[in-house]
């Protein structure tokens, strides 16, 4: 067996090891912070209603979330709805200020679903939609660059973000930001970017969201898991939470025959319209599936079949004066 000694270099880097070794006590004001907010539940729900299967499962400060789905399943649309309910301090224990990257879809149309989304109709008037912007006016914000942006300005805007109370990040997408690298080193320079935001939420207390794509498939029918998000394996190791929003196509499929019976188009009506799977959460055993049903136009979704479609804020013709 070969005996191996450390060099003279290994030991001169190593030398100040003994500067970070601590006993329990060292870490006691967070530890005891982080128990009494687990302890009270703190954190953000997931806004889909007091029926659905995620009341126990809280996203906290300072962590990393992936969001993924098959182009054309809503999760871009779900993220924003979640953010945009709990700026207003909807499902959360405080107020949230959100700041938004989403270069993929225009600005003025990321708007305007935002707008559906708070008032739940599908063709809001100019009015109104002047109403919710002047409404989300101090809660919401979005980062104006639609060209694709390189991994350290992303990190310097989340380290800008925190400092200017910024509570809340999305990031849509990882497809979108410029890793400064070739296909050959893809993965390394996904799983780089992903530790570096892991490292930036976790020192800031920002949450940041990170929206992913998954991997192309058989088919779109089936919900994938974590191994199915795509890029690097690493990305969903290094994240603190995953999901997969999912939409039922054989629902939608089936639906879409004219000649079905009242009975089999009722049975297939009942059944959700997706999911939202939970494939990852570091702090908790909840790992739930929860069902979800869309609400057309105004690009929402519900917990619950027949809840009513989720309204942020109402609008009067002429609303009263703060």
């Amino acid at each position: 067996m070969q005996l191996i000694r450390p060099s003279l270099e290994d030991y001169m880097e190593a030398r100040d090891v003994a500067g970070h070794v601590f006993s329990p006590s060292h870490f006691e004001e967070e530890t005891l912070a982080w128990i009494a907010n687990r302890n009270k539940k703190a954190g953000c729900r997931l806004p889909l209603g007091s029926s659905s299967r995620c009341d126990d499962l809280r996203i906290i400060p300072g962590s990393l979330s992936i969001w993924a789905g098959v182009n054309g399943h809503g999760k871009s649309a779900l993220i924003q709805q979640f953010c945009l309910w709990w700026a207003d301090g909807k499902y959360t224990d405080k107020d949230e200020k959100v700041l938004f990257w989403s270069p993929e879809m225009a600005f003025h149309v990321q708007i305007e679903r935002m707008v559906k989304q708070a008032l739940g109709v599908g063709e809001p008037t100019v009015e109104a939609a002047r109403y919710i912007m002047n409404y989300l006016e101090d809660k919401v914000f979005i980062y104006g660059k639609e060209e694709h942006v390189k991994a350290m300005e992303i990190i310097a805007l989340a380290r800008w973000a925190s400092a200017n109370g910024f509570t809340q990040l999305v990031i849509d997408s990882l497809m979108m930001v410029d890793l400064q690298t070739d296909q050959a080193n893809l993965n390394l320079g996904q799983k780089n970017f992903v530790r570096m935001l892991k490292e930036a939420a976790r020192s800031t207390g920002l949450h940041i969201h990170l929206v992913a794509h998954m991997r192309k498939g058989e088919t779109e029918h089936k919900m994938g898991n974590k191994m199915d998000i795509k890029g690097s394996g690493e990305i969903t190791d290094l994240a603190d939470y995953a999901f997969i929003v999912h939409k039922d196509v054989e629902k939608i499929d089936a639906l879409s025959y004219n000649n079905m019976d009242k009975e089999d188009k009722e049975e297939w009506e009942r059944k959700p319209d997706g999911y939202v799977r939970c494939v990852k959460n570091r702090y908790d055993p909840e790992h739930p599936t929860i069902p979800v049903w869309f609400t057309g136009k105004p690009f929402s979704f519900k917990g619950s079949r027949r809840g009513s479609v989720p309204v942020l804020t109402e609008y009067w013709n002429d609303p009263p004066k703060a």
